[in-house]
């Protein structure tokens, strides 16, 4: 593990309850005070469906200390037929014109491919911890310029308009042998919105491909040195995620670090994965909030950036 991180081990896991039987994935921050924050995540029920959960945490004694918990599902399935009737994964929260927005991803089982997935959003009018769909349809689904998937929206609010950074789907490659299932292959796109709802994007990728990656995720941008920092989960064929981190200029064009941004413990619950990084800054110091084997299955941990 690189010097610059203290592993502190897992802070919330799931509750046991038919709605939150396993994952606490994609773990990211909504701040609350000066001392207390959210993380949001997706928990999965007992049929394997992702609803929208949160944690409140505070800071003591260099550790994140877990306050109060969802009891039920603060962000629901959708409708049976809708784009989300099979998970609803929370992404991100932003605050845009009094209103405060969350942008999720939507799952539907599919037939030829295991799978579909698309953009929604919810509005809370309780603080964040309750979500109303703004629609029945996805705000950013298939298009031109994505044809297969959108999902994983990550959304920040600049000069007056929202700019989101998402991933796309580019390509199903069937699999090798009869049975096999097809192999998705994504990575990160930008898109811009004045209203939050209608959204524009075009072909760029922001991260390109490199050799023998299939799938690069969960993108989270920050503000940092005049540019953008951006994490962001990347595998290889036949590999797990590894966490990692890009710099651009104009959170279009990326310089991406080919070194982990954290690897993988020696054994227990991050021994094998480590995916869906976020930050969380606090007056006590910056840590690095992530999912470990199988997507989180255990809950959300957390590292010290030292």
């Amino acid at each position: 593990m690189p010097e610059h991180f203290e592993r502190l081990g897992l802070v919330y896991g799931p509750t046991g309850a038919a709605w939150h039987r396993s994952h606490c994935q994609n773990p990211f921050v909504q701040q609350l005070s000066a001392t207390r924050y959210r993380v949001h995540f997706a928990a999965r029920d007992d049929k394997n469906r992702s609803q929208g959960a949160w944690a409140d945490v505070e800071l003591e004694n260099s550790g994140l200390v877990v306050k109060e918990a969802a009891t039920a599902p603060s962000l629901t399935l959708g409708r049976l037929g809708a784009f989300d009737d099979c998970g609803a994964m929370p992404g991100s929260i932003v605050t845009h014109r009094g209103r405060l927005l969350m942008y999720y991803t939507g799952w539907t089982l599919a037939r030829a491919v295991p799978f579909t997935f698309f953009i929604g959003a919810a509005e809370s009018r309780d603080g964040g911890k309750t979500f109303e769909k703004v629609s029945e349809a996805p705000v950013l689904g298939r298009n031109h310029h994505d044809p297969f998937l959108t999902g994983a929206p990550w959304v920040i609010e600049e000069d007056g308009r929202l700019r989101m950074w998402y991933i796309s789907g580019t390509e199903w490659v069937p699999g090798a042998t009869e049975g096999e299932a097809p192999t998705h292959y994504y990575s990160i796109k930008h898109a811009v919105s004045v209203d939050g709802i209608s959204w524009q994007t075009d072909d760029r990728l922001c991260l390109p491909y490199l050799e023998n990656e299939h799938a690069i995720a969960r993108p989270v941008v920050m503000k940092a040195d005049g540019g953008y920092r951006m994490i962001y989960s990347a595998r290889r064929l036949g590999e797990t995620y590894r966490i990692y981190s890009a710099t651009s200029g104009d959170g279009l064009s990326w310089e991406r670090d080919t070194s982990p941004l954290i690897e993988v413990a020696a054994s227990g619950w991050d021994s094998e994965m480590v995916c869906y990084g976020s930050r969380l800054e606090t007056a006590g110091g910056d840590f690095l909030l992530y999912n470990g084997n199988a997507y989180g299955k255990d809950g959300f941990g957390a590292a010290r950036w030292r």
